[in-house]
């Protein structure tokens, strides 16, 4: 089956999805992924003088992580960090992203998770828009003009998400999934310098923040995947709400419970 992981920053996939997406390659799947936006401005080092600079390092992150796991089709947008919008030329984007690679079912992060960050609601709330729509042939008509066909999702996978109906066990997976983690060495340092500089606002500190994060990672992804999986009685698990389009929302049963 082809899967499309839809992720707002180059470093979203690893962090929501990245042992699904490496058992999902192992069984024989083929994943694409696009990613919507550079990641510019996201840092707190002032070396990075320019947005494009940090862009140019983040893209070359999420190619060696999307190596690690085994994610050969990268596509990148190149939108601006932090300015997206759910938006009609947003979705129209993504539509016609969906088109091009026909995906049964397509992987984003919950835009109703309560997150602070504008990018992630977007690309959640128009992803569902645009995999609810790509279908009408009526619908951006001029990419049937261009040689496009409609495309025909029949799930959104949501991670991220504070209503999880579906685990997925990924004890095999996790040491890919940190290892294509620490690729993201620029965002490694913000968690390290942001974190430390949010707990000073308040008068405190953590050792946490005292050894490099590089030592913390590793432990806090085991740790995260323990919890999730502890909910469904697997040793390792990430979540996800996983939501049929159309029809399919209300006979789950044809599409197999709609399990990942």
């Amino acid at each position: 089956m082809r899967y499309l992981v839809v992720e707002p920053h180059p470093d979203d996939l690893v962090f929501f999805c990245g042992g699904t997406v490496a058992k999902l390659l192992a069984e024989g799947h083929e994943v694409h992924t696009l990613v919507v936006t550079d990641g510019e401005q996201g840092t707190l080092n002032r070396s990075y003088d320019t947005d494009k600079k940090l862009a140019s390092v983040m893209r070359e992150e999420e190619l060696a992580a999307c190596k690690v796991l085994g994610v050969e089709h990268v596509t990148f947008l190149g939108l601006k960090n932090h300015f997206l919008e759910p938006t009609h030329d947003l979705r129209e984007k993504i539509v016609r992203h969906v088109r091009k690679i026909q995906p049964a079912a397509v992987l984003t992060i919950d835009p109703w998770n309560f997150d602070e960050n504008p990018d992630h609601r977007a690309v959640g709330q128009v992803v569902l828009e645009a995999c609810s729509f790509a279908h009408f042939h009526l619908f951006h008509p001029e990419h049937i003009e261009e040689g496009l066909e409609t495309a025909m999702v029949a799930k959104v996978i949501f991670g991220k998400t504070p209503s999880p109906n579906t685990y997925v066990d990924i004890s095999q997976f996790v040491e890919k999934k940190i290892a294509a983690a620490l690729c993201y060495k620029s965002q490694i340092e913000l968690m390290q310098m942001e974190g430390a500089a949010r707990l000073k606002v308040l008068g405190k500190s953590s050792p946490i923040f005292d050894s490099p994060l590089e030592e913390v990672i590793p432990a806090s992804i085991r740790m995260v995947a323990e919890e999730e999986g502890s909910r469904a009685n697997l040793p390792m698990a990430e979540s996800f709400h996983v939501r049929g389009l159309g029809i399919l929302e209300n006979i789950k049963d044809l599409v197999g419970g709609l399990d990942v």
